[in-house]
C-alpha cells in the first residue's frame, strides 16, 4: 500500500492500480469516458484530468487513468486548472455530437450529459459545420451503431481486444477522420455482444432488442442472478412499471463475472415476460380442464396423490435451496426418491463465462441431497409410478418430447400441462418474482430478488408446498 494524500485526506491506496482507481475506493468521482476497471488504459479521451504535485515538484494537470500512485503524491481533483482541462475536452467532444439526446436510448444513462452539466460546459465557440457520419448502422443481429454519437473512447475496441480476445471492430481512418467499424463491414459474432453496449458510456452502441422500448428513469431495476446456465452471473432485472421486464445487464461480481454476462442470459426475458402464462390453477375435469383457485387445485391434487401406491417426485433445477427444502419434505411425505431433471450439456460453453451447462442450480440441489437424471430416465420414472409431482419452473418444457404416459400428473410450473394424465395444474412465480439462492458451479451464493410481483391469483412456490404436504397429510388420513 503508498500514502498519498487526496484533496486533503492521507490515504493509503493499492499501489498497483491508476491513480482513478484510487479516486473510486475514496468516493470521489472523476470523470472518465475511455477509462473502464475492466480494461487497460489508454487516457484518450483526457477528460480525467486532475491537478497532481510529486516530489515537492510544482503541481500539474495529468490523466488520472494513466497515472500510477507514488508514495507522498499529493492530489487534488477539484482544482480550478483540472476543471478547466476538462472543460477544454468536452469542448471537443460536443464539437461533432448531434443533440439528439430526447431520441437516445442512452438519455438519463449517458456521461456526456453529466460531465457537461457537472463541469458547466454548455456553450461552443467553434462555428464550423459539424461532422457527418453514418447513422444506425447494423452490427448485426444485437447491436446498432450511431458512428455521429461516437467519441472515440475505443472500450469497445477493447473490450473484444481484451476480454473476448476476437477483435471484430476497430478504430478506422485518422485523426478527425477516425471512426469505429467493422473489420470489411463484417457484422458481429458471439455470444458476449451486449457487452459492448454497456461498456460504451455514450449512445453510440445500443441494444437492438432495447431500442426505443423505455426509458430508463421509467424502469425498476433490482439485483438478482442469472437463470441461463450454471455459473449464475449476478445481474440487473430492470422492469418497466412493474409490468414487462424490458432489460437485464450484468452487475459487477469479482468471483463470478466480473462486469460482464453473455448474451443467452441477458436476452433471455421474453421467457418470464409468457402472456399465456399460468395463474391460478387448474384441475381435470372430464376431458378437460377447468379453472379453479390455487387452493382448489392443492386440494384436488392431495386428494389424488393420497390414493397413489407409487409416487415419482422430479425437481427442476430453477428451484431455490429454500424451494428444495420444501420440495424434500413433500418428498417424504409421499415415500419419493429426490430427483431433478439434467439436460445434457449444450453448445454454449465457453473460456470466459458459460458453464454449457442450462442448470442454475445443480450445486444447491446436489448439496440438499437431490440425484441428477437425464429428462428421458426422468420420463421413464414418470411412466413407472402410478402418480407423479413436476415441480419447478421449466419443468416441464424440460421434459418436453418425452412421452409421461397416462400417469396421473400435479404440475407446479409457470405454464399448464396438456399431457393427457393431468390432474391439476399449480401456477408458480418465474425466477424474477421471487427471493431465494442459487449455488453456483463454483460454490457461490447467488440472490434471487423479488423484481416484479406476481400475479395476484399466483402464490409463491414455498406455501403452495407446505399447503400441499399439510393437505396430503389431511387426505392421507381420510382415505
Amino acid at each position: 500500500m503508498t500514502k498519498i494524500t487526496l484533496n486533503g485526506r492521507e490515504l493509503e491506496v493499492d499501489a498497483s492500480k491508476p491513480l482513478i482507481a484510487a479516486c473510486d475506493t475514496a468516493g470521489i468521482d472523476v470523470p472518465r469516458y475511455c477509462y473502464h476497471p475492466g480494461l487497460e488504459p489508454v487516457g484518450s479521451c483526457r477528460i480525467c484530468q486532475v491537478e497532481v504535485s510529486e516530489g515537492g515538484r510544482p503541481a500539474r494537470v495529468m490523466a488520472a487513468c494513466r497515472t500510477q500512485v507514488t508514495e507522498g503524491m499529493v492530489v487534488n481533483t477539484e482544482a480550478a486548472g483540472a476543471h478547466d482541462a476538462r472543460r477544454e475536452c468536452l469542448e471537443f467532444l460536443l464539437k461533432n455530437h448531434p443533440l439528439d439526446c430526447p431520441i437516445c436510448d442512452k438519455a438519463g444513462e449517458c456521461t456526456l450529459q453529466d460531465y457537461s452539466f457537472q463541469e458547466q460546459q454548455a456553450a461552443s465557440r467553434s462555428t464550423e459545420p459539424r461532422a457527418t457520419l453514418e447513422k444506425r448502422v447494423d452490427l448485426g443481429e444485437v447491436i446498432m451503431l450511431d458512428q455521429e454519437r461516437c467519441i472515440l473512447c475505443t472500450r469497445c475496441v477493447r473490450f473484444q481486444e481484451e476480454v473476448t480476445k476476437k477483435p471484430e471492430l476497430t478504430n478506422a481512418g485518422l485523426a478527425s477522420n477516425s471512426y469505429i467499424t467493422t473489420f470489411a463491414g463484417r457484422p458481429l459474432t458471439g455470444n458476449y455482444q451486449g457487452n459492448l453496449a454497456d461498456v460504451c458510456p455514450v449512445g453510440a452502441l445500443t441494444l437492438k432488442p432495447f431500442r426505443f422500448q423505455a426509458r430508463v428513469w421509467n424502469l425498476e431495476k433490482s439485483s438478482s442472478t442469472c437463470a441461463e446456465c450454471s455459473r449464475g452471473c449476478s445481474i440487473s432485472v430492470e422492469v418497466l412499471r412493474r409490468g414487462d421486464v424490458k432489460r437485464i445487464r450484468p452487475v459487477f461480481n469479482p468471483d463470478v463475472n466480473q462486469w460482464w454476462m453473455c448474451d443467452t442470459g441477458r436476452f433471455s426475458f421474453p421467457e418470464v415476460n409468457d402472456a399465456e402464462r399460468l395463474t391460478g390453477g387448474l384441475i381435470a375435469s372430464g376431458d378437460d380442464l377447468m379453472g379453479v383457485t390455487t387452493g382448489e387445485a392443492i386440494r384436488h391434487a392431495a386428494g389424488v396423490l393420497a390414493s397413489s401406491s407409487k409416487t415419482a417426485l422430479l425437481a427442476s433445477p430453477f428451484l431455490t435451496v429454500e424451494e428444495a427444502a420444501e420440495v424434500k419434505v413433500l418428498g417424504e411425505a409421499v415415500g419419493a426418491e429426490l430427483l431433478f431433471v439434467s439436460p445434457d450439456p449444450n453448445e454454449l460453453k465457453d473460456d470466459l463465462l458459460h458453464t454449457g451447462d442450462p442448470c442454475p442450480n445443480r450445486n444447491g440441489l446436489e448439496q440438499a441431497g437431490f440425484k441428477a437424471i437425464s429428462p428421458a430416465d426422468a420420463a421413464t420414472r414418470v411412466t413407472g409410478a402410478d402418480a407423479a409431482i413436476l415441480v419447478g419452473e421449466r419443468i416441464l418444457k424440460l421434459l418436453a418430447g418425452n412421452s409421461l404416459g397416462s400417469t396421473k400428473l400435479v404440475t407446479l410450473d409457470t405454464a399448464a400441462c396438456l399431457a393427457s394424465g393431468v390432474e391439476a395444474c399449480i401456477s408458480i412465480p418465474f425466477y424474477v418474482e421471487k427471493a431465494g439462492t442459487w449455488i453456483n458451479v463454483d460454490g457461490h451464493i447467488g440472490r434471487l430478488t423479488i423484481a416484479r410481483p406476481i400475479p395476484a391469483s399466483v402464490q409463491p412456490l414455498e406455501r403452495s408446498l407446505v399447503e400441499l404436504t399439510k393437505s396430503l397429510s389431511r387426505a392421507g388420513a381420510s382415505v
